[in-house]
């Protein structure tokens, strides 16, 4: 054995009786690496977090973009799907193609007035009112 070899071992001995445990240098240098990989795995996942993150931001900004320099309103954007730049294109082309179906189309209003009707003042007495309610 060698001198340093020969010291681990005593040391080990000599650890061993009070009940502590001692590590080899190969032991040792395995903990560290194993914890500096660790270390290094949640710096790379939180990287790739927030990689992902400002991807999804930018991507939202250049559909804006994309919707105002068509003319269309930006809540649109909601209806995009952003996911990858393939997907972005599709449905960019699907809401530009219903945009080109009627260009000058005012939304369509399916009914105006009151939603509870309309109350007309003739022939209506406000004493039956007051009747009507128990007043």
């Amino acid at each position: 054995m060698t001198e340093n070899e020969t010291n681990t071992s005593n040391e080990g001995m000599e650890n061993s009786t009070s009940g502590e445990k001692s590590f080899t240098q190969e032991e040792v240098n395995r903990i560290v690496q194993d914890r500096l990989a660790k270390e290094k795995s949640k710096g790379n996942e939180e990287l790739k977090k927030r990689t992902a993150e400002l991807d999804k931001r930018e991507r939202r900004m250049n559909a804006i973009d994309k919707l105002r320099e068509n003319g269309l309103p930006d809540y649109l954007v909601d209806a995009l799907n952003m996911e990858t730049d393939e997907a972005f294109k599709t449905s960019m082309d699907a809401v530009m193609k219903m945009k080109g179906e009627n260009p000058e189309a005012e939304p369509h209003v399916v009914r105006t007035g009151n939603p509870i009707g309309v109350v007309h003042k003739t022939g209506v007495d406000e004493n039956d009112l007051k009747k009507a309610f128990g007043l």
